[in-house]
């Protein structure tokens, strides 16, 4: 099947580069010129994407090259009738284990979307072009435009023409140094779009910036210049009605916006609900999940919330399903840095100073559960500074092209509890699995 899908790609040298700043001023930018607007972000990264959704007022959606197939990112691009604009992740060709597998390159070349490069122009003049040359020369890319950043009005047309003059790319404009617009990072990468309160204004004095220095109409032709995007449609089926609830606040909003929209689709009823301001579980729900997010940053006040907790040991010992992912398991723990948590399952968990494990993994079951089979494989991601004194070995989690390999993960019947996260459209058993469950328990306690 082909689709007409206007789109373009964000890239930089490395990460810190500025591609979160500009794609979402980009983004508003275009809002507010009346073009309609999807984001995207390459890789696993839950962060970026709030900004994206703060900056249009629509979720953002993860597209990623270990996590899933060719056909499945293809189909996600082609879920929309919007300008596609995607970030990259950290540098343009950086992938797994020092290749460009799960890259923004490769992101770029599997699905023929042009990208724009975003270039630090501090503290560089003559050494600018010999950077660039290697980026365009590596390897076949689809590299159409540089943006020069933190750079002065004064200063750009000098290195525009100096870039231009000898290598074969245009340059679309540029991004000034903007007071008070830096966005700023902590252990797990950007602080939440949701803690800063004033990001919308941020965003709409970096749109402003962006629509006096960048060539918009370029931008949108290199966009529209485009193959259609080829694709298998991937159906997913109804299975049946149920409850979901899903704990999304400020400690806890790490999660794949495709999960949810795999949930819905298979028959879930969504619920939110806050571990930090309710002080129940809403009623009637079949399943629950916790996904990650900061709840070391909450400690008092997820304790303090005695009978929310009372309320989930309640569920949790009519064995309803559950998945709690890395901040979401801690949660359930026991405690967190000495303090008391949910103590759904055994195990106290410490912050350290270090990551403990970062980046994708294969993750093996060593059993039957409620998602997993033994010896069933499926892609995850890990990314933690905790680490838990319980010995949980259930699933061995192996990182790819490397040896290296630990183990870890509670699962039981109702149960997936561990640091990985896990991603529905990497194998939609996961999410069939557990709505079934959900479903069977819901006839369980009517």
């Amino acid at each position: 099947m082909n689709k007409k899908i206007s789109r373009i790609l964000i890239s930089a040298f490395s990460s810190s580069s500025g591609k979160t700043t500009f794609t979402m001023g980009l983004l508003r930018l275009l809002q507010k010129k009346g073009i309609k607007v999807s984001s995207y972000k390459c890789g696993p990264d839950y962060i970026d994407t709030m900004f994206h959704t703060k900056a249009l007022g629509i979720s953002s959606r993860n597209i990623d090259l270990f996590l899933s197939d060719e056909n499945t990112v293809k189909n996600i691009l082609a879920d929309t009738e919007n300008l596609a604009v995607i970030e990259g992740v950290m540098g343009f060709y950086d992938g797994i284990a020092f290749t460009d597998s799960a890259s923004a390159s490769h992101i770029s070349s599997v699905t023929d979307t042009p990208c724009l490069l975003i270039v630090d122009v501090k503290g560089k003049s003559a050494t600018l072009k010999a950077l660039i040359s290697g980026m365009l020369h590596y390897r076949k890319n689809n590299i159409k435009g540089i943006i020069l950043n933190r750079i002065s009005k004064a200063s750009y047309p000098v290195y525009k023409n100096m870039i231009e003059a000898e290598l074969p790319v245009k340059v679309f404009g540029y991004m000034p140094e903007l007071e008070n617009c830096t966005l700023k990072s902590r252990h797990l990468g950007l602080i939440t779009a949701e803690e800063m309160a004033d990001i919308n204004s941020i965003i709409d004095k970096v749109a402003e910036e962006l629509e006096k220095s960048i060539d918009i109409e370029n931008i949108l032709l290199a966009a529209e210049n485009t193959p259609d995007v080829e694709y298998e449609p991937k159906d997913i089926s109804l299975i049946g009605r149920c409850r979901i609830g899903i704990a999304y606040d400020k400690a806890f909003c790490f999660h794949y916006a495709d999960n949810i929209k795999v949930l819905e689709k298979m028959g879930a009823e969504i619920i939110y609900f806050s571990p930090l301001e309710d002080t129940a579980l809403p009623a009637n729900l079949d399943g629950l999940i916790f996904y990650g997010g900061y709840p070391e940053l909450y400690l008092k006040k997820l304790n303090a919330n005695k009978s929310f907790i009372e309320s989930l040991k309640k569920v949790y010992d009519n064995k309803i399903p559950l998945i709690a992912e890395c901040g979401g398991f801690m949660y359930i723990s026991q405690s967190i840095d000495n303090i008391e948590m949910a103590s759904l399952i055994k195990g106290r968990c410490m912050m350290t100073d270090k990551l403990q494990n970062f980046g994708y993994v294969e993750l093996t079951s060593h059993k039957d559960s409620m998602l997993l089979k033994k010896g069933e494989s499926i892609p995850a991601h890990e990314f933690h500074y905790s680490i838990i004194d319980e010995p949980y070995c259930d699933c061995i989690m192996r990182k790819p092209k490397s040896l290296k390999s630990w183990q870890g993960v509670y699962l039981s019947d109702h149960v997936y509890a561990g640091y990985p996260h896990l991603y529905f459209l990497s194998n939609l058993k996961l999410a069939e699995r557990f709505i079934i469950k959900a479903i069977h328990y819901n006839r369980a306690v009517e």
